[in-house]
């Protein structure tokens, strides 16, 4: 039958068999607490598995693509003190192992987060307790800086009121953005960490037994053939990778994945288009040394194994982490919006979202962005949280009790209907009147007649391929959030303008104030300038690991450590003087000849014209 009854979908998912998938995937680990990185036997036994589900479920061509990962194995990792005492640990991925007896030194604390104020120290071979506290600069960054002042390891965790594992008892994971020369890091309990704090400075050893290597991953990929086998399918799935257990991220999305193939196959369903049913692998990690190193799996999927649904596939649908008691967040591109917003009240209307839903926008945190950026239509959706990332997200407690299955069971009946709407809508979804209105705000400050234009020829453009150049021309990162290409361009010559205007009536708080809202300007007082050049250059085109980020070129950011430290009047800096105004009109130039660029791409995109798909998602 083309569409069944939602009634007999309905029937199909059960929550006792989410529950049941998601008990299956969470036992898959190289650790205790879990761990299934991407490329890991761990992650290869769930691809197999998840494989014979979708084949059981009726799902034709099902098939496990390998593609290339560096995969990171962990096995243990632990702090040990002088007297005895051992403290379990975890790390993040990429980071590379310590030797095989581990790295003893003398303990320093570095408590608030700040490196500098280790300013004096000697730090060569001593183990560094790092306490992170600023969610926007990152321990690669810190551990990188630390290791220059000749740190030899770094024991990590998040003292009270830290961006992440609150939770007492956690111990965290995450992407590690790590850098191959910085030292080697384990984390701890933060309950744990006060007991070492004590003990500082005795000496400690801090050991990481984990692998890193160049490995073989899977995504997983069937199909529930459509009645026109000559279109594009339909995609949806979540990922199955995981640090610790990984319940709800994002064992949840993989179970919903699987259940709606039981449930759309057992009932009879037969689509316009074939429904690619997926589960990703490396979304949480699957490149090192690279400052993208998360959703390599779905990016090489949609550049490299099935270039072709870049300009072609109507819809992908990502479940991320669903199934607390919590409001449904749909991120979905202004283009989705009037579409995605009538299924949500059509959803919340048949009891269907009893905690409510919200509208958010895309971010590049989930397999969504290197679809989008690709410039396939999609949205994310998921029930993620604040309070649930400050506290249980990454450790050990995402786990089997984070979730209400009868819940995650009505969201995944809400995730048929979607599916099933936009096989019947195709390109109708779209509203790229939405877009042109978007787009125009952000352009005010910048109209010209040939911008007019182009957005008037946006807001009259129709179709599925519109959304293709849109989604690969229209934007651009600022580090890791996407926006308009030209808007964080815009901010920085805004900022640079400022700055001289404060510098021209000797205001040098205010001019330093602008230059720190400047990108990476406002970690630059935490490291030395090398450290702070490296973290600019590694989000540069030049940059061989850049991944998915290539698509959407990261705005470029100018190098402002030594106008900084004259402006903060840092030891050893440079007087303020002329100097420092002829530097700030330099970079205001670049700035300037940048943003024009970017407006003329914007331009031409919005016009019509089609960008390149990146043909090399990995340059080595």
């Amino acid at each position: 039958m083309p569409h069944a009854q939602p009634a007999r979908i309905d029937a199909l998912i059960d929550p006792g068999a989410l529950e049941a998938i998601v008990a299956t995937l969470d036992g898959h680990g190289s650790h205790a607490l879990g761990f299934s990185a991407a490329g890991t036997p761990p992650e290869r036994a769930m691809t197999r598995w998840i494989a014979g589900e979708l084949t059981a479920a009726g799902l034709s061509g099902v098939v496990e693509e390998e593609l290339p990962v560096d995969a990171w194995h962990l096995r243990d990792a632990w702090v040990a003190t002088a007297a005895g005492e051992r403290f379990d640990g975890a790390s993040f991925g990429g980071v590379p192992p310590t030797p095989a007896g581990g790295v003893t030194g003398r303990l320093v604390v570095c408590e608030g987060g700040d490196p500098r104020t280790l300013d004096g120290a000697d730090l060569r071979g001593a183990v560094v307790l790092y306490d992170w506290q600023d969610r926007m600069f990152l321990p690669a960054t810190a551990a990188l800086e630390l290791g220059a002042r000749g740190a030899a390891a770094i024991v990590l965790a998040c003292l009270q009121g830290g961006p992440m594992y609150q939770e007492p008892g956690a111990l965290g994971s995450n992407d590690g953005l790590w850098h191959l020369d910085a030292p080697p890091m384990v984390t701890v309990r933060r309950e744990d960490a006060r007991r070492l704090i004590a003990s500082a400075p005795a000496e400690v050893t801090v050991m990481l037994d984990a692998e890193l290597t160049r490995g073989t991953a899977a995504n997983v990929v069937g199909f529930l053939p459509g009645r026109r086998p000559e279109l594009a399918p339909i995609v949806v799935g979540g990922h199955h990778d995981a640090w610790f257990y990984g319940s709800m991220d994002d064992h949840s999305g993989v179970a919903a994945t699987i259940a709606l193939a039981r449930a759309l196959a057992g009932a009879g369903v037969t689509p316009q288009r074939s429904i690619a049913f997926v589960s990703h692998t490396a979304e949480e990690f699957g490149l090192a040394d690279s400052a993208y190193d998360w959703c390599w799996g779905a990016w090489w999927q949609i550049a490299v194994e099935h270039r072709e649904w870049a300009g072609t596939v109507p819809f992908y649908f990502n479940l991320e982490g669903s199934g607390t008691p919590d409001p449904l967040v749909a991120d979905t591109p202004v283009e989705l919006r009037r579409w995605m917003r009538r299924l949500l009240r059509a959803g919340e209307r048949e009891g269907l979202l009893p905690y409510g839903w919200a509208l958010g926008k895309p971010n590049a945190w989930t397999e969504v962005w290197p679809f989008l950026a690709a410039g396939v239509p999609g949205v994310n959706v998921s029930t993620f949280h604040m309070p649930f990332a400050r506290t249980k997200y990454h450790t050990q407690f995402d786990d089997r009790t984070t979730l209400d299955f009868e819940h995650l069971a009505r969201l995944t009946r809400w995730f048929a209907r979607v599916l099933l709407d936009a096989d019947a809508q195709g390109a109708a979804i779209l509203d790229h009147r939405a877009r042109a209105a978007d787009l125009r705000r952000s352009l005010a400050a910048h109209r010209t007649p040939r911008l007019d234009a182009a957005v008037d020829a946006l807001a009259a453009g129709s179709g599925r391929e519109r959304f293709t150049a849109s989604g690969r021309g229209l934007f651009a990162l600022d580090d890791d959030v996407p926006g308009y290409a030209h808007e964080a361009v815009a901010a920085t010559v805004a900022a640079l303008e400022s700055a001289l205007a404060a510098l021209a009536r000797d205001d040098r708080r205010a001019a330093l104030r602008a230059l720190r809202a400047i990108g990476w300007s406002r970690n630059a007082h935490y490291v030395s300038a090398p450290v702070h050049a490296r973290e600019l250059a590694r989000r540069t085109a030049a940059e061989p690991r850049l991944a998915w980020a290539r698509q959407t070129p990261p705005a470029p950011d100018p190098d402002l450590w030594h106008e900084l430290a004259a402006l903060r009047g840092d030891a050893g800096a440079r007087e303020p003087g002329p100097w420092l105004t002829e530097s700030l009109e330099a970079h205001l130039a670049a700035a300037r000849a940048e943003l024009e660029r970017r407006l003329d791409q914007v331009a031409r995109v919005a016009s019509g014209e089609l960008l390149p798909l990146v043909e090399e998602p990995l340059r080595d």
